[in-house]
């Protein structure tokens, strides 16, 4: 497949620089609010025919250059045996949490396939009727372990402070066996046909620098390198991650999604130049502001980088709940 966005991730001259967006698929818009009314959200995720519906709502309403699957971080932990509760308030639930590294293993490659099978099977349903590329993902493994830790998301997470701090060799030893997992389902995925694929790191922004560098970095990397023979471009993203451009550039990732928290310009020019860098228009000024400071900050952003190639536009994270129709058209049609 030929397209602006798998250009931009080989940091080719693209005509017109591609755009989608974190969460696209989600809560601000109407049409899913709607659907929800009928469907759970677990079951919006187990049945591949409601998965690849939702997947194609924004693409009906915006020009997006990618599909992203309509899926979640956390699906991973159903391989152990765990259950994905998800609540009308509050975040995702996992029960039991774990208890210890024990609990965990590597799954075979055929067991992944089939406890995991809806996923595979929503891609297939995807790939026939999309003509722009299909985004895979998972949650990384330090993310998915925090959520395997405590059970929910929570400010603090706890429970992986006192793993860290005090049980730092299972925690390695459990951040081992998830990056394990995590390589073998974007593999599938990646066999399925995705054209390209995320790596959600969501907590890395709970860790300093030095814990950044021990517990992220080198599970990234692994991840990267496992992956390289497949041929399928990987994006790595993480909150807090623009304070660390040269760090992640270290092991020449496809491409870096940053946070809000520095200018695009200013990262693109700490990262090298066969490096793409996809980000990272605030999230909050997209919800809250006019669509005037919209447009303005948009082509603020786009003016920037003008003259670079690799760039790949997004937000600083996922769109949030309650964001305007009219400003994310506004946004697209300012970056394009």
């Amino acid at each position: 497949m030929s397209s602006s966005f798998l250009k931009a991730l080989s940091c080719e001259p693209v005509i017109k620089r591609p755009v989608w967006l974190m969460r696209q698929a989600g809560r601000y818009l109407p049409e899913y609010l709607e659907f929800r009314k009928k469907h759970s959200l677990l079951s919006c995720f187990h049945e591949p025919d409601l998965a690849a519906h939702i997947t194609h709502m924004p693409l009906k309403r915006f020009d997006l250059d990618a599909a992203i699957l309509f899926s979640d971080l956390l699906v991973l932990v159903e391989v152990w045996g765990k259950s994905l509760l998800y609540p009308e308030v509050g975040g995702p639930c996992i029960e039991p949490a774990l208890k210890s590294a024990q609990e965990l293993y590597i799954p075979s490659k055929q067991e992944v396939k089939e406890k995991l099978s809806y996923v595979f099977d929503t891609i297939a349903l995807l790939l026939p009727k999309l003509n722009i590329p299909l985004i895979g993902f998972c949650g990384a493994p330090f993310t998915l372990l925090c959520y395997l830790l405590q059970g929910k998301s929570g400010s603090g997470f706890s429970e992986v402070r006192n793993w860290i701090d005090h049980r730092k060799e299972e925690f390695l030893k459990a951040l081992d066996i998830v990056c394990g997992t995590c390589i073998l389902f974007a593999t599938l995925q990646m066999e399925a046909g995705v054209n390209a694929f995320q790596v959600f790191d969501s907590w890395a922004s709970l860790l300093s620098k030095e814990e950044f560098e021990l517990y992220v970095i080198p599970y990234w990397k692994r991840m990267k390198e496992a992956l390289s023979h497949l041929n399928i471009p990987v994006i790595f993203f993480s909150r807090a991650n623009s304070s660390y451009p040269e760090l992640i550039s270290s092991f020449s990732p496809h491409c870096i999604s940053f946070d809000e928290g520095r200018p695009l310009a200013e990262l693109r020019v700490k990262v090298p130049s066969h490096i793409a860098v996809q980000g990272n228009f605030p999230q909050e000024l997209l919800l809250n502001g006019s669509v005037l400071e919209v447009k303005e900050a948009a082509l603020k952003m786009a003016n920037s980088v003008a003259s670079e190639n690799g760039i790949i536009w997004n937000l600083g994270h996922g769109i949030l709940p309650k964001t305007p129709l009219e400003n994310v058209e506004t946004l697209l049609a300012a970056l394009h």
